[in-house]
């Protein structure tokens, strides 16, 4: 082993003892997601410790939309979730969606919201997702690209933490 590589290991064995502490004071919490499909919660996951007070994750997100809804504003299914405090589905913490680019290369997409209260004694929860308007009638046969991101704030017993979730979906237009 050579000068330099003892070096570079030493500095990071250091660093890694320096860091320890401060990481350890303070937990971070999961990530903690709900996502609907079709009306109904169908999961919540509850991804490992990222160790971070700022959270991020991509999704991807592959769909097929008929080119007979042609000039039709349709809900995109698997896209719509919400980020929950607490680790509870009821909770409503505060969040943001955005949809790049609003003009795709065969369409339109935007931004929606669909309430889910079953089971939630506080009443409906918002879960946050977009829509695709086909808009190019030669657009049959094609694929289409939109990119969303999701970001709030959420809780738990350790404090406030800010989340991100960049959902990209990939849309089969089909005949």
């Amino acid at each position: 082993m050579n000068n330099l590589t003892k070096a570079l290991l030493g500095s990071a064995a250091i660093t890694a003892f320096a860091t320890a502490p401060a990481m350890a004071a303070r937990p971070h919490p999961a990530f903690s997601m709900t996502a609907l499909h079709a009306g109904k919660f169908v999961n919540k996951t509850k991804m490992h410790n990222p160790k971070a007070g700022h959270i991020t994750y991509t999704f991807s997100v592959y769909s097929d939309i008929s080119f007979a809804q042609f000039y039709q504003n349709k809900q995109l299914l698997g896209t719509f979730y919400k980020w929950n405090s607490y680790s509870t589905v009821c909770s409503n913490p505060k969040s943001h969606i955005r949809v790049d680019p609003k003009k795709t290369t065969y369409g339109r997409a935007s931004v929606g919201t669909e309430t889910y209260s079953q089971g939630c004694p506080s009443g409906p929860t918002k879960y946050y997702g977009a829509f695709y308007k086909i808009t190019d009638p030669d657009a049959a046969g094609h694929t289409d690209f939109v990119h969303s991101s999701i970001t709030g704030k959420f809780k738990n017993s350790n404090g406030t933490y800010k989340g991100t979730l960049n959902t990209n979906y990939t849309l089969a237009i089909s005949d």
